[in-house]
């Protein structure tokens, strides 16, 4: 059976959807997700399952019998509350009720040794939950020389360079020192989160990857390969890396959802 990865979702609350609601009647907090994770999921021989925001320990609990990995999305900004900072002039959208259940989520996948992948706010988040700090926002903090926030662009676009350590994950995937990649965020690593190895750089040094020292199973970036995926075939190659890393995940347990 291919193996099954969950990815998280966004919760969007009523009171976001109130001047431009859709979908839904009034008083509906919905669930979204781009389709670029799932498809990239699929192509990468996974198969994709969307985690709802159910802060309940049963739910989880049932939930992380099934999983063989996980996806930590895009999404808002997390409450620097976590972090142990007030809110600071350029904060965007905060839902802290995501924040509470995916860090009640990453905690119970790492405990279980399920394979974690962060892209952009769940890179951010996992730096959060190893005690890092974030930069609330990378342009009033003055820290960028480059643009990191390419919201005009094709969701695909180059926009900066990035530096791969040698003997990375991201090495292993890439088999290169430098790669091209898009960018659609305005905050940033500030402190490392203990035990979080940075393997990536921005060119005016904005931290693009990492992985965990006892977690060989973890890693993040900070840009988005999955929108990246369907114009540049070597962005796919996280997700294969990353549904591959699940198979043994995957065989170790007995039975599971039938699909």
């Amino acid at each position: 059976m291919k193996p099954l990865i969950g990815i998280t979702s966004y919760f969007v609350k009523d009171r976001e959807l109130s001047a431009m609601r859709y979908r839904g009647f009034k008083g509906q907090d919905m669930l979204m997700l781009t389709m670029d994770y799932g498809k990239c999921v699929h192509l990468a021989q996974g198969i994709p399952i969307i985690i709802p925001v159910i802060d309940d320990e049963n739910y989880l609990e049932n939930l992380l019998s099934k999983l063989d990995a996980i996806i930590f999305t895009g999404g808002p900004d997390i409450n620097p509350i976590k972090y142990g900072q007030s809110l600071k002039r350029g904060i965007g959208l905060v839902v802290s009720e995501r924040d509470d259940f995916e860090l009640k989520l990453l905690d119970k996948s790492l405990k279980k040794s399920i394979p974690v992948l962060g892209i952009c706010r769940g890179f951010q988040l996992i730096n959060v939950y190893f005690g890092g700090t974030l930069h609330q926002d990378i342009y009033v903090s003055n820290i960028v020389q480059i643009e990191h926030a390419a919201l005009n662009a094709p969701k695909y676009n180059y926009c900066h360079r990035v530096s791969i350590s040698n003997g990375s994950i991201l090495s292993d995937i890439f088999r290169k020192k430098e790669l091209m990649v898009n960018s659609y965020h305005h905050q940033a690593i500030d402190k490392i989160g203990k035990g979080l190895i940075e393997t990536a750089f921005s060119e005016d040094g904005i931290i693009e990857g990492f992985e965990h020292k006892d977690f060989p199973r973890l890693f993040g970036v900070q840009w988005h390969p999955e929108m990246m995926a369907e114009v540049y075939d070597e962005q796919l190659e996280i997700f294969k890396y990353f549904v591959n890393s699940s198979m043994e995940n995957n065989k170790s347990k007995e039975g599971g959802i039938k699909l």
